[in-house]
């Protein structure tokens, strides 16, 4: 007697948790009309209803910098030309991390029910939406071309470099989230606390302060070291200093701790990612 019932398979499979820095790669790679895709509705979602559409790319940031001047011009009693736009490419490059973390540790939660009944790996969500954001960064660099014409500066070959920056910011952000976005669906205190976390941060990360400020006040001692920390320090000066023709002396060290930690973020945020993912949806 033959027994002709069809053999049920699970529907997710297990993958070496080992080689999930390499699956995300090759998943949004695989899967990269998808990730056009999921792209094209965050940003449609975003800015369908807005009379001024895409144009809110480029005048969200620019306000925050002319408030953000005005206060600085009150704190200090004296203007500077080139301040807003100092303060400009720290809201950009800021706003980048935050919203890039904040999707990643957010997107188990917000798309917990479509995870239990498809197979998409779940990591292309906080993909696509770190993409999303870096897009959305790119248009803002908009706002900085009239300063280019207002302060006199040069446009250089080294402009090119703005946007991997950009991105490396971006990865910063979405590594890190990763890393949370389990934790996130079980224990829904977390995402309050990144929420603090980044309002604390913008006061940590050089949005209305420089790199000379900094070094100015604390040295190269522990503190200086303590700062290094923060993901976005050293990509905001040297986007400052390409735009600016300057030169802020970051020490070796800085570019070290600079591409380390990121990437220890995403080896090992990856990895829990992929452990635990998975048992965080099916017991949401």
């Amino acid at each position: 007697m033959t027994n002709d019932s069809p053999i049920l398979k699970p529907m997710w499979g297990t993958r070496s948790i080992i080689r999930s820095p390499l699956s995300v790669i090759t998943d949004t790679w695989e899967r990269r009309e998808l990730v056009r895709n999921l792209i094209k509705r965050d940003l449609d979602t975003r800015y369908r209803e807005p009379w001024l559409g895409y144009s809110w790319a480029v005048i969200e940031p620019t306000l925050l910098a002319i408030a953000y001047t005005f206060a600085f011009m009150i704190l200090r009693g004296k203007s500077d030309p080139s301040y807003a736009i100092i303060v400009l490419i720290g809201v950009i490059g800021f706003q980048l991390f935050v919203k890039s973390f904040t999707d990643a540790v957010n997107t188990l939660s917000k798309n917990v029910n479509l995870f239990q009944f498809t197979r998409i790996p779940k990591a292309l969500f906080s993909v696509s939406s770190m993409l999303t954001n870096l897009v959305l960064a790119l248009v803002s660099l908009l706002a900085l071309i009239p300063w280019f014409f207002i302060l006199d500066l040069e446009f250089q070959a080294e402009l090119l470099l703005i946007p991997l920056w950009l991105l490396f910011i971006g990865f910063s952000g979405w590594s890190l989230g990763v890393w949370l976005a389990p934790l996130a669906l079980r224990i829904p205190d977390i995402v309050k606390l990144t929420q603090f976390i980044t309002k604390i941060g913008f006061f940590l990360s050089p949005v209305m302060w420089t790199y000379e400020m900094l070094t100015k006040l604390v040295g190269d001692g522990p503190i200086s070291i303590l700062m290094h920390l923060n993901p976005v320090l050293v990509p905001i000066t040297e986007m400052r200093d390409i735009i600016l023709g300057t030169s802020s002396n970051v020490p070796p060290w800085g570019y070290l701790l600079c591409w380390i930690l990121p990437m220890i973020f995403y080896l090992f945020g990856t990895m829990y990612f992929e452990a635990k993912a998975h048992k965080a949806v099916v017991a949401a």
